[in-house]
C-alpha cells in the first residue's frame, strides 16, 4: 500500500506535517501535487486504508482537479462511505469538507479538461443531500456547478428532502436549513421553482434558525411571490427574522 506518512504528512519540499490539510492547499499552486497523485489515489480507493488518510487523500485530490478524486467523491456517495464513522467534532462534517473541495476545484478542473468528473461529483453530492450532513458547505458547491446544469438534481433531492421531513424522527444533521441552502443557488435559475419548494421547507418547520436562512434566499429573490415569502416569514419569526432580510438584502446590494 502507499505510505499515507510520506503522502500526507510531508510536503513536498520533504517536511513533516502535523496534518494533511496544508499539503492540500499548496498543492493548488505547486505542480509538484502531480508526484503524488498516483499513490493518493490508491489510498482513497483501498478499502484497507485508514478511514482518516482516505478521506483526506479524496480531499487533496478533488481539490486539486483530479478525475480520480472526482470518481472517489462518486463512489462514496453511492455506498457507505470510508468516512461514515469518523467523529465529525475532530474537523467537521466530512461530506461538507468534500462538497467544498469540489466546489472550489472549479479552475483546476478547467485546467485539467476534468470538468465532466467533476460535474458528475457534485450531482452525486447533491444527490444524498436529504440524508448526510454537508454543513452549510453544498450550496456554495452548487454555485459552482454552474447551477443550471445541476438545478433538475438540486429539485429532485428537495423533494426527497422534504419527504424526509415528513418523518420523524428528523436527522441528527439541521435538515429544513440543508434544504434551503442547496435551494438558493435556484433562484437565479428557476425563482419559482426554488420558492415553491422553499414555501414547503417552512411549512414543516418555523423555527427562527430555519426562517433565518430562509430569508438570505428570499433577499435573492426579484418577483412578488419572493416578497410575499419575504412578509410571510417576517410575520412568523417576527423582528429578528425582519432583522436578518434587511442584512440580506442591504449585503446583496
Amino acid at each position: 500500500m502507499a505510505d499515507p506518512r510520506h503522502l500526507l504528512y510531508t510536503d513536498f519540499d520533504g517536511n513533516a506535517l502535523e496534518a494533511p490539510v496544508p499539503l492540500v492547499g499548496r498543492g493548488l499552486v505547486d505542480d509538484r501535487h502531480l508526484e503524488r497523485v498516483p499513490g493518493l489515489a490508491a489510498i482513497a480507493e483501498d478499502p484497507a486504508a485508514d478511514p482518516f488518510d482516505r478521506l483526506f487523500a479524496c480531499l487533496a485530490l478533488t481539490a486539486w482537479g483530479e478525475e480520480r478524486g472526482y470518481r472517489a467523491v462518486a463512489a462514496a456517495c453511492s455506498t457507505t462511505p470510508p468516512w461514515h464513522d469518523l467523529p465529525d467534532d475532530r474537523f467537521g462534517a466530512p461530506f461538507g469538507l468534500v462538497a467544498a473541495q469540489v466546489g472550489i476545484s472549479d479552475t483546476m478542473a478547467e485546467r485539467k479538461r476534468t470538468e465532466p468528473a467533476r460535474l458528475d461529483a457534485l450531482r452525486a453530492l447533491i444527490g444524498v443531500a436529504d440524508r448526510e450532513d454537508f454543513a452549510d458547505q453544498l450550496g456554495a458547491a452548487i454555485f459552482t456547478g454552474p447551477a443550471p446544469a445541476v438545478a433538475a438534481d438540486v429539485v429532485d433531492a428537495a423533494r426527497r428532502g422534504l419527504q424526509r421531513l415528513d418523518r420523524r424522527p428528523w436527522p441528527r444533521f439541521d435538515l429544513p436549513c440543508q434544504l434551503v441552502d442547496i435551494l438558493e443557488p435556484l433562484v437565479e435559475v428557476d425563482e419559482p421553482a426554488a420558492l415553491a419548494l422553499v414555501t414547503e421547507v417552512v411549512r414543516r418547520d418555523r423555527s427562527p434558525h430555519t426562517l433565518g436562512y430562509v430569508a438570505f434566499l428570499v433577499a435573492a429573490g426579484t418577483t412578488p411571490a419572493a416578497d410575499e415569502l419575504a412578509a410571510r416569514i417576517v410575520a412568523i419569526g417576527g423582528p429578528a427574522v425582519g432583522e436578518r432580510l434587511a442584512a440580506a438584502r442591504a449585503r446583496l446590494r
